[in-house]
């Protein structure tokens, strides 16, 4: 897969709106499968040739993870603040809407949430936009409805459909800390973003004992200045990606957002947008590795540099997979599985290829991403395959 890295899409639908003229596009990476996944973002300036790119890295999501998926992405070059975002979304789903209904399942991305979806959905007359897994799964859509709303099952008040991404992110932190041989109750992180994804890994950092030092939005960072960190628990019932103007807690510094990139910890997770660790900042980090949440959001020269300095950097195809984990252990088992189930499914796979893709690139003396894709490119395809079905040890 790596030689086939920037090779063209499989498919590729663009979309030009007849009522505001802003363009669409939904890029499937591969027609290896029956099925292709992955999310819808609305962001100001996207391009076809970004969306190839997230498609691209979606589709090494499914190798990595074993999944007979391929990966895909769709979008709006929109601004999310106008006040036409839901209908510019409404018609551009109903321009896809085949493909929603029998091959592609979409999921949220940048400035989208799930409800927001599913509720357009709805009003287009889909029972769920990831109503392509039914058929592909071989599930009667009642039988697929039903096992779709374990979604809705809460833990510690948190939905497992909110939590699902970035859980994934924090058992690969927990994983690498492992590696590196810190324990979880003295090891300590910041996390560049405030959205779902990073609200989510903070969660699920939080709940294994991890002190989280600081956090940045896109308009301030702040930074805990004693040992026990941020008053996590706390900050997570603030509604929306900002974070709030006040009552942070004790000890605690408010700093520009930039300076997420100048705290001394074990782990930084960037969990905000592409290419935000760049040559640059990469130079200056203070950290034993680098746990990607938001997908590219280390530049290739970053993660060169990183490796140089013997920092780890978990490539995002791998530590963004938590999503694509959950889906098998929400999909593949017989019967209808509980919500914690599904995320003890995520803390057993993310651990185990986290620990396969580190051991190889210290074997092979090449970086973790060069590693991953190495893994993605010896994958077997299983066209005419369900997607998710868990392997049984003979």
């Amino acid at each position: 897969m790596q030689q086939n890295k920037e090779k063209s899409p499989a498919l590729v639908i663009e979309y030009t709106d007849a009522e505001e003229g802003f363009q669409g596009w939904l890029v499937i990476d591969t027609l290896d499968h029956n099925l292709c996944a992955g999310g819808l973002r609305v962001q100001p300036g996207l391009s076809r040739d970004r969306l190839a790119q997230m498609a691209r890295n979606m589709t090494c999501k499914m190798r990595i993870c074993g999944l007979r998926v391929d990966g895909a992405k769709s979008g709006i070059d929109y601004d999310p603040a106008a006040p036409g975002k839901k209908a510019a979304i409404t018609r551009f789903m109903l321009a896809i809407r085949p493909y929603i209904m029998n091959r592609y399942s979409m999921g949220p991305d940048l400035n989208v949430d799930m409800a927001e979806l599913e509720s357009i959905g709805r009003e287009l007359g889909l029972p769920s936009v990831k109503m392509a897994v039914a058929s592909a799964q071989g599930f009667e859509q009642s039988y697929f409805s039903e096992r779709y709303q374990i979604l809705t099952q809460e833990i510690d008040g948190w939905p497992l459909g909110k939590v699902r991404v970035g859980y994934g992110v924090a058992v690969a932190t927990l994983a690498v800390l492992d590696y590196l041989g810190v324990s979880h109750g003295q090891a300590s992180v910041a996390i560049q973003g405030f959205g779902n994804l990073a609200k989510a890994a903070a969660f699920g950092l939080n709940r294994k004992g991890v002190r989280i030092m600081a956090l940045a939005d896109h308009e301030k960072c702040i930074v805990s200045e004693n040992e026990h960190g941020l008053d996590i628990k706390h900050l997570l019932k603030t509604e929306g990606p900002l974070l709030p103007e006040k009552n942070f807690g004790t000890d605690v510094r408010v700093a520009a957002r930039e300076e997420i990139f100048n705290i001394p910890c074990d782990v930084l997770i960037p969990a905000a947008l592409e290419k935000t660790i760049t040559e640059q900042v990469a130079s200056d980090l203070q950290v034993k590795a680098v746990v990607p949440g938001a997908n590219l959001a280390v530049t290739a020269d970053a993660d060169h540099l990183l490796h140089q300095r013997d920092i780890i950097v978990l490539p995002d195809l791998l530590s963004g997979s938590g999503g694509s984990i959950s889906m098998e252990g929400l999909f593949s088992p017989k019967d209808h599985p509980a919500a914690i189930e599904i995320l003890k499914h995520v803390d057993k796979r993310m651990a185990e290829l986290v620990h396969q893709t580190l051991a190889r690139s210290m074997a092979e003396k090449i970086t973790p991403a060069q590693a991953a894709l190495r893994t993605c490119a010896e994958i077997v395809l299983q066209p005419g395959a369900r997607p998710y079905e868990l392997k049984v040890k003979s």
